[in-house]
């Protein structure tokens, strides 16, 4: 729920010793298949800068042997080689964990870098962090967003303060909670608790961001319309077919396909045949048939477009860092550098 809240799930990598490696090469490229090539240039990394982590192995190990033991796939790597790792590959490598600050590990000090998301659980295990609704074998594109003191101040507005009575508390935390619920109509309560306390119990970024939760899901969820179902109405429907007359077919008369088909057919003869004594009628009948198809194609380049904004939809401003790739920002108060 804690990832769920910021618009991000994991994407889990298997516990087999590799699994540093295999969710940084998740986020990096889309897929964990080349975690052996970057185990190897993480080691070659260390050894060729040693003095800056022999310091730092613990236990009292040779470094040749640390190094060598590293290299071996299935050795669990630590600390060392993620700061290993985001030096050689020039990147920022960001570690989240239950109920504790996030961790940047900094590979360089240039201000407009790439960062690598990953999940630290259990006390010896990593996986990918991913876009709540990315489940493809792209690279992933996250960006923490660090909320600055003013923003802070501001938001404290609505936070409950620990001068206030349990009762004055509670009813504040239900307030905040009916005022979410009414504006976004999620009943997820559990949902919605976290999110405020993501949010600092600012209510309208509260509002934002389970209407980006609620909406991601939705798309998710959302299956494709089966093309038959275009051409075959309800039977509970009420059927109009012009036939000069204005006579309606009810719906809840049992008509067969076949039926269906010659009463439709005998409606168009009909207006064929009305449209073939009166010329400016098969003209206006044309026209008024090319556009509704015309409207029929806009709408339907409309309905996709939408669809791929939201599915695809970035900030403005992170496009800076990379044109080419959608960049998801990932809100945080505050963050342990490295």
């Amino acid at each position: 729920r804690q990832l769920r809240a910021l618009g991000l799930k994991l994407r889990e990598v298997p516990g087999d010793g590799n699994c540093l490696f295999r969710a940084l090469g998740d986020q990096l490229e889309g897929h964990s298949r080349n975690h052996l090539r970057h185990r190897q240039e993480t080691v070659d990394y260390m050894i060729k800068q040693r003095e800056d982590f022999e310091p730092f192995v613990e236990d009292d190990v040779p470094f040749e042997k640390h190094v060598t033991n590293l290299a071996k796939p299935g050795t669990f790597a630590g600390n060392d080689a993620i700061v290993a790792f985001a030096r050689n590959n020039q990147m920022n490598v960001v570690i989240h964990q239950l109920n504790a600050p996030l961790w940047q590990i900094r590979g360089t000090e240039k201000a407009k870098v790439r960062e690598l998301h990953i999940a630290y659980r259990y006390g010896e295990h990593y996986d990918s962090v991913r876009r709540i609704d990315d489940d493809s074998e792209a690279p992933a594109y996250l960006q923490m967003e660090m909320l600055c003191k003013t923003e802070s101040k501001r938001e404290q507005e609505g936070k409950p303060q620990k001068g206030d009575s349990e009762d004055e508390t509670e009813i504040e935390m239900a307030d905040a909670i009916q005022k979410v619920c009414q504006a976004t109509g999620c009943s997820d309560i559990d949902l919605i608790i976290q999110i405020l306390e993501v949010e600092d119990y600012n209510i309208e970024s509260a509002i934002f961001a389970v209407s980006q939760v609620s909406e991601v899901e939705r798309i998710g969820t959302e299956e494709p319309c089966d093309p038959q179902s275009k051409d075959q109405e309800p039977c509970s429907r009420t059927l109009r077919e012009e036939d000069g007359s204005g006579s309606r077919l009810s719906g809840n008369q049992s008509l067969h396909p076949g039926e269906l088909g010659t009463t439709k057919g005998q409606a168009r003869s009909e207006e064929e045949n009305r449209a073939s004594r009166n010329p400016k009628i098969a003209k206006k009948q044309k026209k008024e048939q090319q556009r509704l198809e015309k409207k029929k194609r806009q709408e339907e380049r409309h309905r996709q477009k939408v669809l791929a904004n939201k599915s695809n939809c970035a900030d403005s401003s992170s496009k800076e860092m990379d044109s080419n790739h959608h960049i998801t920002l990932v809100k945080a108060m505050e963050a342990l550098n490295i």
